[in-house]
């Protein structure tokens, strides 16, 4: 979600394509001048189409498109992501820097958060009859640990209480 609402950039845009300085405007709306400057050239671009989202960073060809206008055009990384109708320039600076470290991989789109659990393995359960020795000695030890484990953790629990009942003493 973007910090400045679409309408409130478009006014902003208006302004200074009428003639009011970006720095005046700068210190009205406690909005750096080089982010007004920008609004102003999206804004002279795609009018009041300006702003809107675009669908243009789904694939890594898409990204490497826009790269390659850049540079066959010689424009900045600024214009060109003012004719992309980019939300800010910074977003063409990323896909540059990830294209020069890594290539075309760089600039395929990745999962963003935390990574899924691994999913413990389903324990398919067979009777006894059908388990063999190994089987069931395995089991059998996984059961004893598991055992061990859960009496551990009472005998905390427990020591846990008599530390509480001798200090309220």
């Amino acid at each position: 979600m973007s910090k400045y609402c679409r309408e409130l950039k478009c006014v902003i845009a208006k302004q200074c394509l009428s003639g009011v300085p970006s720095g005046l405007l700068s210190k009205q709306h406690s909005i750096s001048s080089r982010q007004i400057r920008y609004w102003t050239q999206v804004f002279a671009i795609h009018g009041t189409d300006s702003f809107l989202p675009t669908a243009h960073t789904s694939t890594a060809e898409a990204k490497l498109q826009a790269l390659n206008l850049m540079w066959t055009n010689g424009w900045s990384l600024t214009h060109t992501s003012a004719v992309l109708n980019l939300s800010t320039p910074g977003i063409l600076s990323v896909w540059l820097k990830r294209y020069k470290e890594q290539g075309i991989k760089g600039l395929k789109p990745h999962a963003i958060g935390r990574p899924p659990m691994k999913q413990q393995p389903q324990r398919t359960t067979k009777s006894d009859d059908e388990m063999t020795l190994e089987e069931l000695k395995d089991e059998l030890a996984y059961l004893r640990a598991e055992n061990a484990v859960l009496k551990k953790l009472e005998e905390l629990e427990q020591e846990k209480r008599r530390q509480t009942k001798k200090k309220r003493q």
